[in-house]
């Protein structure tokens, strides 16, 4: 969510602050205060190119600066990059004539495509320019796929058909490949050289392991002998101990105490020194046969840079070459062995995408009567909405190759949705398709930039209640002209233009109740006549109590 919003010499803007709220915020103004400037500011800081152009006349920078509300998804990318938080994100962009340019996260600098990366599935900036996402076929089946809500069975087939996919490529890399002798000759050598090696996994840290030992151990023996000798030596403290207990043998019950305590002393340090003398033995010759360590180190890195793997790589390549060694061999049973885990492989598959299929079109019915619903909120009753599927062969999206299409009048064929053209209507069927896909993402903004250009009346209204139903979930910006679709949002803000002497700023505030009536009286009739404050305040009303329904 985004909580505020700074501007600072960006195009016709001096500098302003704005607080967001969590659900619908609208603006409104005169054309040319500067409405489109903000939200082009907003979309610059999320993922803009730099481009000097935007700095405000006379200036040598510009700085956007938005403070955000994050999620777990965007926690774990931020950790990934070791960029710290608490419980939100301060993104400050700054662009100068000098191309000193910077993007910072809570005081870090980060690159573009981080930033775009971390907000990709949290902020939808939507104008009537910028529909194609939903418009793409390409983008159809993964719409569809969220709304049947299968994650699960999913991600099975991504890796049912990975599986497939890897034995076919294995497959047909056998059946083209040809060896004659030298290359047979050569695979022979290689896995001779790895058998002989005899490489085991954990072996190569245990002598890396031994080496750092070895390196300590004259230090570790030269301690530990002095250690030993001086407990065990002639007349060492074992000894001398032993003495002391021994003779204090008086009839005394004070040194009799003293006496059983420091026996308690010696035996105690006895065991002690046993443990210590454990260590010691621990230094045995198969320990320090360092040759044998460095030869057996010196082969592992041998191998590892010929073959350019790690350990767990040079064994499952000895199994590779055991394998074509034994398809040359014996190419036609290797290859029918092969065919038959392909065509497991392929049925496994198929199967689970014949499930997927039947999910998909059993729940396209269901979307196709969700969307209607949703266009006819919006004064669209005569839309029919589709999802048409073609069979197509196993791929990694199954076996279907689904696209949307749509009939917008009574008596018109369906037709691909990449192909409806009307500007209204688009904006609709656009805000349609948000009201049931954004639900089901993990979009926490969403920015309207007047969509409701070229519809007016009954048509606003019901397009303001649909932005406002959204925003029940997911925060909402837009840009409007239309007094019915204002009257809908929890947060109004008023964008004008001052002129100065020597040049013009935008500026903006948020509006009471009285100050929305008023504005939305004069988007209305352009005057505040006690008639058009009337008229105004009854749609206010009427909005907020439709709105509870």
């Amino acid at each position: 969510m985004l909580k505020s919003l700074h501007i600072k010499n960006y195009a016709i803007i001096d500098e302003l602050s704005v607080d967001f709220g969590s659900g619908f915020n609208v603006f409104t103004g005169e054309t040319g205060a500067g409405k489109s400037i903000i939200v082009g500011a907003l979309s610059f800081l999320m993922k803009g190119k730099a481009d000097t152009s935007i700095i405000r006349t006379g200036q040598d920078k510009a700085m956007i600066e938005g403070i955000f509300s994050i999620d777990e998804d965007m926690k774990a990318k931020l950790d990934d990059a070791e960029i710290e938080y608490d419980d939100e994100l301060i993104i400050r962009r700054i662009i100068s004539t000098d191309n000193h340019n910077s993007i910072k996260i809570n005081q870090t600098s980060v690159t573009l495509s981080f930033l775009t990366d971390l907000f990709a599935d949290h902020i939808d900036i939507h104008s009537q320019k910028d529909s194609q996402y939903l418009l793409n076929k390409a983008n159809h089946l993964k719409l569809l796929d969220k709304y049947i809500n299968e994650p699960e069975l999913l991600h099975r087939y991504d890796q049912e058909y990975a599986d497939y996919s890897k034995a076919l490529n294995e497959y047909e890399e056998l059946a083209n490949n040809t060896y004659n002798e030298a290359d047979l000759d050569y695979l022979r050598f290689d896995l001779k050289e790895l058998e002989d090696a005899d490489i085991k996994e954990g072996e190569e840290e245990e002598l890396q392991e031994k080496e750092r030992h070895y390196k300590d151990a004259e230090k570790y023996l030269s301690v530990l002998n002095e250690a030993n000798e001086l407990y065990d030596g002639q007349e060492g403290i074992r000894e001398r101990l032993s003495y002391l207990y021994k003779n204090l043998t008086l009839n005394d019950q004070v040194i009799e105490m003293i006496r059983d305590r420091i026996e308690e002393l010696y035996y105690s340090l006895d065991e002690e020194m046993d443990k210590l003398k454990a260590v010691l033995a621990s230094f045995n010759e198969d320990d320090l046969n360092i040759d044998y360590i460095e030869d057996r180190l010196f082969t592992y890195s041998k191998l590892k840079r010929k073959h350019g793997a790690d350990v767990k790589g040079l064994l499952e390549l000895k199994d590779q070459i055991k394998e074509k060694i034994a398809f040359f061999e014996d190419r036609d049973f290797v290859l029918g062995e092969k065919k038959k885990q392909v065509d497991a492989l392929y049925e496994k598959a198929l199967n689970t995408a014949e499930t997927i299929h039947e999910i998909r079109t059993d729940k396209a019915k269901q979307l196709e009567k969700e969307i209607e619903k949703q266009c006819e909120d919006l004064m669209l009753s005569n839309v029919n909405f589709a999802v048409e599927f073609k069979e197509s062969e196993l791929n990694k999206n199954g076996i279907d190759d689904t696209e949307f299409y749509i009939s917008l009048n009574k008596g018109e064929e369906l037709k691909p949705l990449r192909n409806v053209a009307s500007g209204g209507e688009i904006s609709r069927l656009m805000l349609s398709l948000k009201s049931v896909f954004t639900s089901l993402s993990d979009t926490s903004l969403v920015i309207f930039d007047e969509i409701d250009t070229g519809v007016s009346g009954k048509v606003g209204l019901s397009i303001g209640q649909k932005m406002a139903h959204i925003a029940r979930n997911t925060q909402v910006l837009t840009i409007t002209h239309l007094a019915s679709v204002a009257a809908c949002a929890d947060y109004h803000f008023y964008i004008y233009k001052e002129d100065g002497n020597e040049y013009s700023r935008t500026l903006i505030r948020r509006l009471d109740q009285e100050e929305i009536i008023k504005e939305l009286a004069l988007i209305s009739s352009t005057d505040t006549s006690e008639v058009s404050l009337d008229a105004a305040r009854a749609l206010y009303y009427n909005a907020k109590e439709s709105l509870k329904q």
